[in-house]
């Protein structure tokens, strides 16, 4: 039976629809990643370790579950169905990006939100975007667009490290900045390369679900999929949490925690949570929508927004205040690069 012109002319259109609204939502996911580290550098009492702890406990180990408990019916009996195998590699996934993103909150200390940022999302976009593919099989560059996909990868490099050379020659000096310089360097590489585990969780958890039988939606997103998410935020939670707090009770700082709640970094941190969960649940629903290969077109225009967007954050709060005139315009080229390099992306994706 042949299918009228008619009706395969609007399941384009809905098709496209859709695709614009996933690449929509991968733009605001970027925009809220790279803006919630912002109270690292605008707290008053509570330090890193106190921030980074209340941050883990709620945006990984609470928020997850409330999300899971207001939308997925069953949602224990699932936790059964699915192979406890399954779950223990999810839960490795998660312990990797927990010591990724202790890394991330590190780095931003460190170097500032712009550099910190820059340097480990700009390691993870190559990782990040290419190893799904291949695990797909879905590499093999015989077509343009995989050309014009690897293409946009390697402008995205470029662009990163434009802003990495830029935050390397912000203005500071003295022999305890350059060593501050080259401790946050080396910490900002390891984190990189281990910052696509939050890409490989999200993919693995979704696929877990999958075949363990827990989507039973035939149509839309399958709500399910979020319970493999809160298990994966919980399993990284608890490598955070448990650091920073240590790291507390060495220093003999815990009192601060309470110091703390008078003031207002007891309403920063919970909304630099609530912002970086939103932020990584809707990059994983708009993956989603994307289709199969959704999460490797999809990851490095979310990185480069969240650099983008971390950049300009940086600029506001005067990061670059001390910063030559020629290191400014650097970072302004790599962010021009970086929007170029995603249009490119954008562009290997078209129908």
């Amino acid at each position: 039976m042949q299918i009228p012109r008619c009706a395969r002319n609007d399941s384009r259109a809905l098709e496209e629809g859709l695709g614009m609204l996933s690449w929509a939502g991968i733009v605001l996911a970027g925009l809220l990643n790279g803006s919630f580290a912002v109270p690292l550098k605008t707290t008053r009492v509570w330090k890193f370790n106190h921030i980074w702890t209340i941050h883990s406990l709620l945006a990984m180990g609470v928020m997850p579950w409330i999300v899971v408990m207001a939308t997925v019916p069953r949602w224990s009996d699932l936790l059964a169905r699915v192979p406890a195998r399954g779950w223990l590699i999810l839960v490795g996934w998660g312990v990797l990006f927990g010591i990724a993103s202790l890394l991330y909150g590190i780095a931003v200390d460190l170097l500032g939100i712009a550099l910190g940022f820059a340097i480990q999302l700009g390691l993870s976009i190559v990782l990040g975007a290419l190893l799904p593919l291949i695990w797909a099989g879905a590499f093999a560059l015989k077509s343009q667009a995989d050309w014009l996909f690897v293409l946009g990868l390697a402008i995205m490099v470029v662009g990163v490290i434009l802003c990495a050379q830029a935050g390397g020659s912000r203005g500071e000096s003295g022999s305890s900045s350059a060593k501050r310089f080259r401790l946050g360097l080396l910490i900002a590489i390891v984190g990189g390369v281990l910052a696509p585990t939050l890409n490989f969780g999200i993919q693995y958890g979704t696929a877990l679900l999958s075949r363990g039988g827990g989507t039973g939606s035939k149509q839309g997103f399958p709500v399910e999929i979020y319970l493999a998410w809160a298990v994966f935020l919980s399993a990284a939670a608890v490598v955070q949490s448990a650091y920073c707090f240590g790291r507390t009770i060495r220093e003999h700082s815990t009192g601060l925690f309470a110091a703390g709640m008078r003031t207002r970094d007891a309403l920063q941190v919970p909304a630099m949570s609530l912002v970086w969960i939103a932020s990584v649940f809707v990059y994983g629903r708009s993956a989603f929508g994307l289709g199969a290969l959704g999460n490797s077109f999809g990851w490095p225009v979310f990185v480069a927004l969240i650099i983008l967007t971390s950049n300009a954050w940086g600029v506001l709060l005067a990061e670059w205040k001390r910063a030559t005139r020629a290191a400014f315009y650097r970072m302004v080229a790599g962010s021009a690069v970086l929007i170029f390099a995603a249009f490119v992306i954008g562009q290997s994706r078209k129908p």
